[in-house]
């Protein structure tokens, strides 16, 4: 299942997405707005880490993880996105 812990995880992350969407060519354009949508909270991610790393205080890791949530449920969105589209074939 596609998910991750930090900033540096998405790389690996949205290779294996864009590895998905060669196998769905009909979908590709659709992956690329996913994709799209996802890369600016991974920077709003990689900021609060940067923030986390300098302050050293709860309130930054509490919403670097809320961040992380929040990407991680778009992946799952994703995921059953591309199931639905798998069986769609």
């Amino acid at each position: 299942m596609l998910k991750i812990q930090t900033s540096l995880d998405w790389a690996n992350t949205e290779t294996e997405i864009q590895k998905l969407g060669n196998v769905l060519p009909a979908f590709r354009h659709d992956i690329k707005k996913i994709l799209e949508s996802i890369r600016p909270e991974v920077t709003k991610l990689g900021n609060l880490e940067v923030e986390d790393r300098r302050m050293h205080s709860s309130a930054t890791r509490r919403r670097c993880q809320q961040q992380v949530d929040l990407i991680n449920e778009r992946l799952k969105l994703f995921a059953k996105f591309h199931l639905m589209a798998v069986l769609a074939q």
